[in-house]
């Protein structure tokens, strides 16, 4: 089986990378988590919607440049996929593509914003990535945040952990001129950050 074959290109469908730079995981902050009502802010993996007529690996390589500019070098074939359902099952699926993803995450829960109906699949396909230089947040992502699995494990292990605590752990930021995100904010993980942190050990 193929990817083409589990997600067609009707099916509603986007892209992250898993990315390390530097003996850091790679995350964005969009910055529509800055306008958040909230003391919160979520941050994700490096990615976004595919568009009509795109394939994976080109949603994947087009939002990478768009959000961090021309940094990826080529995306790298997992020597497994994840296929994370909606029910939280997590099993492992053989693909006979030359690049296979590391993680696809099976969503039917969506936002009140969203356009799709409740129960609706929308796929997250996410591949690990190779970069040729620090990435630089731009357009509508904010900040790239960088934390070691110590800081992911430190989340997983306690909750309401701020970008201040991990700042004074060792984190890095980098932010976007004349944006501002605040340290008292609370880091919840989502997508591949969310995945990362159920893959450390207990």
């Amino acid at each position: 089986m193929k990817l083409a074959d589990l997600i067609t290109p009707e099916m509603p469908a986007g892209t992250a990378l898993f990315l390390q730079w530097d003996g850091y995981h790679v995350f964005s902050i969009p910055q529509r988590e800055l306008v958040r009502a909230d003391d919160r802010v979520r941050f994700f993996g490096v990615g976004g919607k595919r568009q009509a007529q795109e394939s994976l690996i080109e949603c994947a390589l087009r939002e990478s440049t768009e959000e961090i500019g021309a940094v990826v070098s080529h995306l790298e074939s997992a020597t497994q996929t994840y296929f994370l359902a909606a029910d939280g099952s997590l099993k492992t699926i053989d693909l006979a593509d030359e690049i296979r993803p590391r993680l696809i995450l099976e969503k039917r829960q969506h936002s009140s914003q969203s356009s799709m109906a409740q129960d609706a699949p929308y796929y997250l396909v996410a591949f690990n990535a190779r970069l040729s230089g620090k990435p630089v947040p731009s357009n509508e992502i904010a900040g790239i945040l960088y934390l070691t699995d110590v800081h992911l494990s430190l989340i997983r292990r306690w909750s309401g952990l701020t970008m201040a605590d991990m700042l004074s752990q060792g984190a890095q930021i980098d932010v976007q001129p004349h944006q501002a995100i605040h340290q008292s904010r609370i880091l919840i993980p989502h997508g591949t950050a969310k995945f990362l942190i159920q893959q450390l050990p207990a």
